[in-house]
């Protein structure tokens, strides 16, 4: 059983829908705790609702007292009660493993993570095993530019050395030639690219990030080795994408 943490999108297109929805297609079963309710339609995003930390704190517990969880994935975490609160259960539950996709802004730009949650926020990311940033996210985390595919590999390596978990750079923001698309997992320090399967890849799917973070998890639950599990789930969120339709707005909503 994984237990997903993210935002309440009411489309179902990203967050712990999303999340419930990957890991199901990647064989596992998954429970879910909203940190928040992402108020937002497929194409524009309108706010954060927060909700209280005892809330949280009891939504995981129920969880918690449900099941054997193998895997924790969190998403969006939004507000400083939903950091502190899933700080405080990834503490009590040290053997649980934690996938965390460290979600700052929305595909709009409008942030996603507010500036007091941010000291737990910074514990979360040395409590995690795996971290799934896109560029703009790791640029922010290391709080520099990465200008090439060599300075990317580079900041995965230092990303997994400052946090001790095994970084998978997302490649879809890449703007070099010949690596859109490729996927830089560091791990024991080692290098493995992943290269985009031969499906059409759409730059407008809606949440693929969820997607992808929530598919490794489960496979890590599975017993997959890190590389294994973001390999599966790569391919797993290239069928999603090739199975998806368009929204009312337009914006492209995996399926699987």
């Amino acid at each position: 059983m994984i237990l997903a943490f993210g935002g309440y999108d009411p489309t179902g297109g990203a967050g712990v829908l999303m999340d419930a929805r990957a890991i199901r297609a990647a064989g596992g079963y998954a429970a879910a705790v909203p940190s928040c309710l992402a108020l937002q339609s497929t194409a524009a995003f309108s706010r954060v609702v927060p909700l209280r930390r005892d809330v949280i704190g009891d939504s995981l517990s129920c969880a918690a007292k449900s099941f054997r969880i193998r895997a924790l994935k969190i998403g969006m975490v939004g507000t400083r009660a939903a950091a502190e609160a899933i700080l405080a259960f990834a503490g009590e539950n040290p053997h649980i493993p934690v996938v965390l996709d460290p979600v700052l802004r929305a595909s709009t730009g409008a942030a996603l993570l507010s500036r007091d949650s941010l000291p737990a926020f910074r514990k979360l990311l040395c409590r995690a095993g795996v971290l799934t940033p896109n560029l703009p996210e790791i640029e922010k985390i290391l709080d520099r530019r990465v200008a090439s595919f060599g300075e990317a590999i580079v900041a995965a390596r230092d990303l997994s050395f400052a946090t001790g978990a095994a970084v998978v750079l997302k490649g879809g923001h890449f703007p070099w030639k010949g690596k859109r698309g490729v996927d830089i997992v560091f791990e024991k320090r080692r290098v493995t690219l992943l290269g985009p399967g031969a499906r059409p890849r759409r730059a407008d799917a809606h949440g693929t990030g969820c997607a992808l973070a929530s598919a490794l998890a489960a496979r890590l639950a599975a017993g997959d080795p890190v590389v294994e599990a973001a390999r599966t789930a790569k391919t797993l969120l290239e069928e999603m994408v090739a199975s998806g339709f368009p929204s009312a707005e337009g914006r492209w909503t995996l399926f699987g």
